[in-house]
């Protein structure tokens, strides 16, 4: 299971754009580079000090300054210069806005994990071996909505992510294995038959998960969760045999559960 350098992937898209738009203003537009260099300042700026509800706005009202000087004839230049300056920030912005998304990720004190609970959900899918009475259970744990909390606030929402998944560490036994399998989820599998994953959540850890808080710049805020439930065993073990499917079960699950807004 390859993991996606999606960061990378980014940084290379920007170097892309920036070069084309230079050598094009160099050859064809000479008139505008020094309007794109700042413009390459003012969107590095922008994406270091605002936060992403932030960089949105500025993406509509630049774009829609430009629509309005264009449309009033205040810009006295040749219209393919005109619409490069009217199209290249707002695309620069989101460029950049997807950079700063996913270097805040990267950085994250809890690290994507999927790659290692794809191979443990193998490893226990070859070792059960399809026998009666054999189980896998599977339990994801998702916190509701926790991309708006990201964009309000991303070093909030690294540091509420790292006290979720310490919490719920804190509960789990030995054979009961914890891993961040991205976008605010966490994935709990075992092979044990102890206790039953659903029931240990909703009477132990549910109320405890529950009651963090998310400290933004207002105040406190009250934080929910969503989850998806698993066993995989003799009769259902051919469906459910790749992770793929296994996972993809659990988070069509999250959409049905229904969590009350407070």
């Amino acid at each position: 299971m390859k993991k996606k350098n999606k960061l990378g992937n980014w940084l290379l898209i920007l170097l892309g754009f920036e070069l084309v738009l230079m050598l094009f203003c160099l050859f064809f537009a000479r008139e505008i580079i020094l309007e794109q260099i700042l413009f390459l300042m003012l969107g590095l700026f922008a994406s270091l000090v605002l936060s992403d509800l932030l960089l949105t706005w500025t993406i509509l009202i630049s774009f829609g300054l430009g629509i309005i000087f264009l449309v009033a004839g205040i810009v006295y230049i040749p219209g393919y210069q005109a619409l490069i300056l009217l199209f290249s920030f707002p695309i620069l912005i989101g460029i950049l806005s997807q950079i700063r998304y996913h270097l805040f990720k990267e950085v994250a004190k809890v690290q994507n994990q999927e790659e290692e609970a794809y191979a443990t959900y193998r490893s226990l899918i070859t070792t059960s071996g399809g026998q009666t009475g054999e189980k896998i259970q599977a339990l994801l744990i998702h916190w509701s909505h926790e991309e708006l909390f990201f964009q309000v606030q991303p070093r909030e929402y690294n540091r509420t992510l790292n006290q979720i998944r310490y919490l719920i560490s804190l509960h789990l036994n030995e054979n009961e294995k914890l891993y961040y399998v991205s976008d605010g989820s966490f994935l709990i599998l075992t092979n044990g038959t102890q206790r039953n994953l659903q029931d240990f959540y909703q009477t132990q850890l549910k109320g405890q998960l529950e009651g963090l808080v998310f400290k933004g710049e207002d105040g406190n805020q009250a934080i929910q969760f969503q989850t998806g439930y698993l066993e995989v065993d003799s009769i259902n073990r051919t469906k459910f045999h790749r992770y793929k499917e296994m996972i993809s079960n659990l988070k069509r699950q999250l959409e049905t559960d229904i969590i009350v807004e407070y």
